[in-house]
Protein backbone atom coordinates (compact mmCIF):
# COMPACT_ATOMS: atom_id res chain seq x y z
CA UNK A 1 0.00 0.00 0.00
CA UNK A 2 1.09 2.97 -1.03
CA UNK A 3 0.07 6.81 -1.65
CA UNK A 4 0.95 8.52 -5.06
CA UNK A 5 3.69 10.69 -3.97
CA UNK A 6 3.83 13.14 -6.80
CA UNK A 7 0.55 14.57 -5.00
CA UNK A 8 1.88 15.10 -1.98
CA UNK A 9 3.67 18.24 -0.53
CA UNK A 10 6.98 17.75 0.67
CA UNK A 11 5.88 18.61 4.30
CA UNK A 12 3.69 15.18 4.52
CA UNK A 13 6.42 13.47 2.52
CA UNK A 14 7.99 11.87 6.27
CA UNK A 15 4.64 10.68 7.64
CA UNK A 16 3.99 8.68 4.35
CA UNK A 17 7.56 7.13 3.96
CA UNK A 18 6.65 5.44 7.19
CA UNK A 19 3.57 4.70 6.25
CA UNK A 20 4.66 2.87 3.12
CA UNK A 21 7.67 1.01 5.20
CA UNK A 22 5.24 -0.62 7.36
CA UNK A 23 2.08 -1.35 5.09
CA UNK A 24 3.60 -2.87 2.87
CA UNK A 25 5.54 -4.97 5.28
CA UNK A 26 2.03 -6.77 5.71
CA UNK A 27 1.00 -9.50 3.31
CA UNK A 28 -1.77 -10.61 2.27
CA UNK A 29 -1.48 -14.28 3.53
CA UNK A 30 -0.75 -12.52 7.00
CA UNK A 31 -3.54 -9.88 6.86
CA UNK A 32 -6.46 -12.17 6.66
CA UNK A 33 -5.62 -15.21 8.27
CA UNK A 34 -7.47 -15.80 11.37
CA UNK A 35 -4.34 -18.01 12.81
CA UNK A 36 -1.75 -15.01 12.57
CA UNK A 37 -4.19 -11.72 13.11
CA UNK A 38 -2.71 -10.54 15.88
CA UNK A 39 0.45 -11.41 15.28
CA UNK A 40 0.82 -9.63 12.15
CA UNK A 41 -1.62 -6.44 11.79
CA UNK A 42 0.86 -3.76 11.53
CA UNK A 43 -0.36 -0.55 14.31
CA UNK A 44 1.31 2.87 14.12
CA UNK A 45 0.84 3.11 18.35
CA UNK A 46 -1.88 1.90 20.66
CA UNK A 47 -4.53 4.01 18.94
CA UNK A 48 -4.36 2.41 15.87
CA UNK A 49 -6.09 -0.59 17.20
CA UNK A 50 -7.88 -2.10 14.37
CA UNK A 51 -11.35 -2.42 15.54
CA UNK A 52 -12.65 -4.23 12.30
CA UNK A 53 -10.30 -7.56 13.09
CA UNK A 54 -11.71 -9.68 15.06
CA UNK A 55 -12.09 -13.68 15.42
CA UNK A 56 -15.37 -13.73 14.97
CA UNK A 57 -15.66 -11.56 11.92
CA UNK A 58 -16.15 -13.34 8.63
CA UNK A 59 -13.01 -13.57 6.47
CA UNK A 60 -12.83 -15.25 3.75
CA UNK A 61 -10.13 -18.01 3.14
CA UNK A 62 -6.99 -16.74 0.58
CA UNK A 63 -6.80 -17.89 -2.46
CA UNK A 64 -10.45 -19.72 -2.58
CA UNK A 65 -14.15 -18.35 -3.82
CA UNK A 66 -17.47 -19.26 -2.30
CA UNK A 67 -19.49 -18.96 -5.59
CA UNK A 68 -23.09 -17.86 -6.53
CA UNK A 69 -24.20 -19.07 -9.86
CA UNK A 70 -25.13 -16.57 -12.43
CA UNK A 71 -23.10 -14.37 -11.49
CA UNK A 72 -21.00 -11.72 -13.99
CA UNK A 73 -19.25 -9.41 -12.03
CA UNK A 74 -15.41 -9.68 -11.54
CA UNK A 75 -15.37 -9.54 -7.73
CA UNK A 76 -18.10 -9.58 -4.94
CA UNK A 77 -18.27 -10.32 -1.21
CA UNK A 78 -21.57 -10.40 0.54
CA UNK A 79 -22.27 -11.34 4.61
CA UNK A 80 -23.58 -10.26 7.68
CA UNK A 81 -22.70 -6.87 9.65
CA UNK A 82 -22.91 -8.61 12.82
CA UNK A 83 -20.17 -10.54 14.06
CA UNK A 84 -22.46 -13.13 15.80
CA UNK A 85 -23.48 -14.01 12.33
CA UNK A 86 -20.91 -15.43 10.23
CA UNK A 87 -22.56 -18.37 8.99
CA UNK A 88 -23.60 -16.95 5.54
CA UNK A 89 -20.86 -15.57 3.50
CA UNK A 90 -20.15 -15.77 -0.64
CA UNK A 91 -17.31 -14.28 -2.24
CA UNK A 92 -15.03 -14.33 -5.14
CA UNK A 93 -11.89 -12.33 -5.85
CA UNK A 94 -12.78 -10.92 -2.16
CA UNK A 95 -8.49 -9.33 -1.95
CA UNK A 96 -8.40 -8.37 -5.51
CA UNK A 97 -7.19 -4.60 -5.77
CA UNK A 98 -9.36 -3.19 -8.59
CA UNK A 99 -10.53 0.51 -9.06
CA UNK A 100 -13.64 1.14 -7.20
CA UNK A 101 -14.81 4.36 -8.58
CA UNK A 102 -17.13 6.38 -6.66
CA UNK A 103 -17.64 4.18 -4.14
CA UNK A 104 -14.24 6.24 -2.52
CA UNK A 105 -16.65 8.28 -1.40
CA UNK A 106 -17.75 5.91 1.46
CA UNK A 107 -13.94 6.34 2.89
CA UNK A 108 -14.79 10.57 2.13
CA UNK A 109 -18.12 10.32 4.28
CA UNK A 110 -16.35 7.84 6.82
CA UNK A 111 -13.39 10.54 7.33
CA UNK A 112 -15.81 13.72 7.84
CA UNK A 113 -18.52 11.74 9.88
CA UNK A 114 -15.71 11.06 12.22
CA UNK A 115 -13.50 13.69 12.47
CA UNK A 116 -16.33 16.92 11.77
CA UNK A 117 -18.12 18.51 15.15
CA UNK A 118 -20.11 20.69 13.68
CA UNK A 119 -22.15 19.59 10.54
CA UNK A 120 -23.74 22.72 10.49
CA UNK A 121 -20.76 24.54 9.63
CA UNK A 122 -20.23 26.29 6.48
CA UNK A 123 -17.39 25.07 4.00
CA UNK A 124 -16.54 27.56 0.74
CA UNK A 125 -16.27 25.91 -2.47
CA UNK A 126 -13.40 26.66 -4.62
CA UNK A 127 -12.47 26.75 -8.03
CA UNK A 128 -10.49 23.77 -7.74
CA UNK A 129 -13.14 21.77 -6.42
CA UNK A 130 -15.16 22.55 -9.95
CA UNK A 131 -12.71 22.13 -11.87
CA UNK A 132 -13.96 18.55 -13.05
CA UNK A 133 -13.35 16.55 -15.84
CA UNK A 134 -16.08 16.74 -18.29
CA UNK A 135 -18.35 13.70 -17.38
CA UNK A 136 -17.33 13.39 -14.17
CA UNK A 137 -20.27 13.64 -11.77
CA UNK A 138 -21.19 16.78 -9.54
CA UNK A 139 -23.64 18.06 -7.45
CA UNK A 140 -23.81 21.43 -9.59
CA UNK A 141 -21.88 23.61 -6.80
CA UNK A 142 -20.25 26.88 -8.04
CA UNK A 143 -16.68 28.79 -7.01
CA UNK A 144 -17.81 31.12 -3.68
CA UNK A 145 -20.75 29.07 -2.50
CA UNK A 146 -21.02 28.38 0.87
CA UNK A 147 -22.23 24.59 1.91
CA UNK A 148 -22.76 23.32 5.10
CA UNK A 149 -21.28 19.95 5.88
CA UNK A 150 -24.25 17.87 6.41
CA UNK A 151 -25.74 19.33 2.61
CA UNK A 152 -22.23 18.72 1.34
CA UNK A 153 -22.70 14.73 2.93
CA UNK A 154 -25.79 14.52 0.97
CA UNK A 155 -23.78 15.80 -2.72
CA UNK A 156 -21.59 13.61 -2.15
CA UNK A 157 -23.86 10.01 -1.74
CA UNK A 158 -27.02 11.19 -3.28
CA UNK A 159 -25.63 12.35 -6.85
CA UNK A 160 -22.09 11.15 -6.25
CA UNK A 161 -20.81 14.59 -6.23
CA UNK A 162 -17.03 14.79 -7.32
CA UNK A 163 -17.26 18.97 -6.86
CA UNK A 164 -18.67 17.91 -3.27
CA UNK A 165 -16.00 15.27 -2.24
CA UNK A 166 -13.47 17.75 -3.21
CA UNK A 167 -14.83 20.71 -1.14
CA UNK A 168 -15.14 18.18 1.60
CA UNK A 169 -11.43 17.59 1.22
CA UNK A 170 -10.23 20.65 0.92
CA UNK A 171 -11.83 22.36 4.40
CA UNK A 172 -11.98 19.30 7.00
CA UNK A 173 -8.13 19.56 8.22
CA UNK A 174 -6.81 22.62 6.01
CA UNK A 175 -5.64 20.73 3.04
CA UNK A 176 -5.92 17.88 0.67
CA UNK A 177 -3.28 16.36 1.09
CA UNK A 178 -4.53 15.85 5.31
CA UNK A 179 -7.30 14.43 4.22
CA UNK A 180 -6.16 11.93 1.72
CA UNK A 181 -3.29 11.00 5.25
CA UNK A 182 -6.81 10.65 7.37
CA UNK A 183 -8.16 8.30 4.52
CA UNK A 184 -5.72 5.49 4.19
CA UNK A 185 -4.64 5.89 8.19
CA UNK A 186 -8.25 5.06 8.74
CA UNK A 187 -8.27 2.99 6.09
CA UNK A 188 -5.10 0.67 8.28
CA UNK A 189 -7.29 0.91 11.54
CA UNK A 190 -9.99 -0.81 10.13
CA UNK A 191 -7.93 -3.32 9.02
CA UNK A 192 -8.40 -2.53 5.10
CA UNK A 193 -5.12 -3.33 4.58
CA UNK A 194 -5.35 -3.81 0.43
CA UNK A 195 -7.05 -0.32 -0.35
CA UNK A 196 -5.29 3.12 -0.98
CA UNK A 197 -6.71 6.50 -1.75
CA UNK A 198 -5.07 9.25 -3.62
CA UNK A 199 -8.22 11.36 -4.19
CA UNK A 200 -11.57 11.65 -1.99
CA UNK A 201 -13.61 11.01 -5.29
CA UNK A 202 -12.69 7.79 -7.15
CA UNK A 203 -11.53 9.13 -10.68
CA UNK A 204 -9.24 6.65 -12.28
CA UNK A 205 -5.84 6.90 -10.47
CA UNK A 206 -3.19 3.89 -11.03
CA UNK A 207 -2.12 4.29 -7.20
CA UNK A 208 -6.14 4.20 -6.42
CA UNK A 209 -7.28 0.99 -5.61
CA UNK A 210 -9.48 -1.28 -2.77
CA UNK A 211 -10.88 -4.44 -2.46
CA UNK A 212 -14.59 -6.04 -1.87
CA UNK A 213 -13.60 -7.44 1.69
CA UNK A 214 -12.44 -3.58 2.63
CA UNK A 215 -15.56 -2.02 1.08
CA UNK A 216 -17.73 -4.22 3.72
CA UNK A 217 -15.03 -3.35 6.35
CA UNK A 218 -15.77 0.40 5.31
CA UNK A 219 -19.14 -0.07 5.26
CA UNK A 220 -19.99 -1.64 8.02
CA UNK A 221 -17.98 1.27 9.95
CA UNK A 222 -20.23 3.98 8.26
CA UNK A 223 -23.44 1.92 9.58
CA UNK A 224 -22.48 3.54 13.09
CA UNK A 225 -23.85 6.81 12.17
CA UNK A 226 -27.29 7.72 12.25
CA UNK A 227 -26.61 10.48 9.57
CA UNK A 228 -24.74 7.80 7.17
CA UNK A 229 -27.77 5.69 7.33
CA UNK A 230 -30.31 8.68 6.24
CA UNK A 231 -28.10 10.22 3.98
CA UNK A 232 -27.75 6.39 2.32
CA UNK A 233 -31.50 5.97 1.99
CA UNK A 234 -32.58 8.73 1.04
CA UNK A 235 -34.27 9.13 -2.57
CA UNK A 236 -34.00 12.93 -3.26
CA UNK A 237 -33.14 15.94 -0.93
CA UNK A 238 -32.90 19.62 -1.85
CA UNK A 239 -29.57 21.83 -0.50
CA UNK A 240 -30.01 25.22 0.73
CA UNK A 241 -26.69 26.77 -0.80
CA UNK A 242 -25.28 30.59 0.03
CA UNK A 243 -24.01 31.75 -3.17
CA UNK A 244 -21.75 34.62 -3.32
CA UNK A 245 -23.61 37.26 -3.49
CA UNK A 246 -25.43 36.04 0.20
CA UNK A 247 -28.30 34.96 -1.70
CA UNK A 248 -29.90 31.04 -1.19
CA UNK A 249 -30.48 28.88 -3.96
CA UNK A 250 -31.98 25.42 -4.08
CA UNK A 251 -30.06 22.15 -5.09
CA UNK A 252 -32.25 18.90 -5.47
CA UNK A 253 -30.30 16.31 -5.78
CA UNK A 254 -31.77 12.80 -6.74
CA UNK A 255 -29.77 9.34 -5.42
CA UNK A 256 -27.93 7.36 -8.26
CA UNK A 257 -28.80 3.99 -6.31
CA UNK A 258 -32.20 2.35 -8.81
CA UNK A 259 -32.89 0.56 -5.93
CA UNK A 260 -33.09 3.30 -3.44
CA UNK A 261 -35.16 5.07 -5.73
CA UNK A 262 -37.68 2.39 -6.73
CA UNK A 263 -36.52 2.25 -10.74
CA UNK A 264 -35.60 -1.08 -9.63
CA UNK A 265 -36.76 -3.48 -7.11
CA UNK A 266 -35.00 -5.52 -4.78
CA UNK A 267 -35.20 -9.11 -3.80
CA UNK A 268 -38.60 -10.06 -1.63
CA UNK A 269 -36.55 -11.70 1.33
CA UNK A 270 -34.73 -8.48 1.99
CA UNK A 271 -35.45 -4.71 3.17
CA UNK A 272 -33.50 -1.77 2.10
CA UNK A 273 -30.91 -0.11 4.21
CA UNK A 274 -28.75 1.96 1.76
CA UNK A 275 -26.24 1.82 -0.27
CA UNK A 276 -23.78 3.76 -3.04
CA UNK A 277 -22.91 3.04 -6.65
CA UNK A 278 -19.98 3.46 -8.63
CA UNK A 279 -18.51 3.94 -12.01
CA UNK A 280 -16.30 4.66 -14.24
CA UNK A 281 -14.36 3.09 -17.52
CA UNK A 282 -11.40 1.35 -15.18
CA UNK A 283 -13.49 0.31 -12.70
CA UNK A 284 -17.03 -1.01 -14.44
CA UNK A 285 -20.17 -0.91 -12.70
CA UNK A 286 -20.11 -0.97 -8.99
CA UNK A 287 -22.50 -1.11 -6.06
CA UNK A 288 -22.08 -1.51 -1.96
CA UNK A 289 -25.91 -2.38 -0.85
CA UNK A 290 -26.74 -2.74 3.20
CA UNK A 291 -29.97 -4.86 3.50
CA UNK A 292 -31.65 -6.57 6.36
CA UNK A 293 -33.37 -9.71 6.23
CA UNK A 294 -37.00 -9.82 7.03
CA UNK A 295 -36.90 -13.03 8.89
CA UNK A 296 -34.74 -12.20 11.49
CA UNK A 297 -33.99 -7.89 11.17
CA UNK A 298 -30.16 -8.87 10.64
CA UNK A 299 -27.92 -6.46 8.08
CA UNK A 300 -26.03 -7.89 5.61
CA UNK A 301 -23.11 -5.81 3.39
CA UNK A 302 -22.77 -6.49 -0.48
CA UNK A 303 -20.11 -5.56 -3.00
CA UNK A 304 -20.65 -6.18 -6.49
CA UNK A 305 -16.97 -4.76 -8.21
CA UNK A 306 -16.71 -4.34 -12.11
CA UNK A 307 -19.96 -5.68 -13.68
CA UNK A 308 -19.91 -5.30 -16.98
CA UNK A 309 -22.88 -3.65 -17.15
CA UNK A 310 -25.12 -1.31 -14.65
CA UNK A 311 -28.39 -3.50 -15.29
CA UNK A 312 -25.67 -6.53 -14.51
CA UNK A 313 -24.77 -4.60 -10.91
CA UNK A 314 -28.21 -5.27 -10.13
CA UNK A 315 -29.22 -8.11 -11.09
CA UNK A 316 -25.93 -9.57 -9.81
CA UNK A 317 -26.60 -7.91 -5.89
CA UNK A 318 -30.56 -9.32 -6.55
CA UNK A 319 -28.60 -12.64 -7.14
CA UNK A 320 -26.17 -12.56 -3.75
CA UNK A 321 -29.36 -11.20 -1.79
CA UNK A 322 -31.88 -14.09 -2.55
CA UNK A 323 -29.24 -16.31 -1.02
CA UNK A 324 -30.04 -14.95 2.32
CA UNK A 325 -31.59 -17.07 4.60
CA UNK A 326 -31.70 -19.96 2.27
Amino acid sequence: MFLHLKKIKKSSIGILVVLFIFTSCVKLDDAYDNKNLKENFWMADAEQMANGFAYDLPIPEINSNELVENISADSYYISAVSTKNTNFMKYKNPYKEVPIASLTKLMTALVVLKNCNNFDELYTVSAEAINLERNASKANLRAGDRVSVRDLLYGLMLPSGNDAAIVLAENLDISMENFLIMMNREANSLGALHSNFTNPHGLDDQYHYSTCYDLFLITRELLKYPLFREIANKKEYTAKILQYDNKYRDEIWRNTNYFVVGDLGISSNVSLVGGKTGFTSNAGNCLVVVSKLKATNEEYISVVLNATTKDNTYRNTNTLLSKIGG
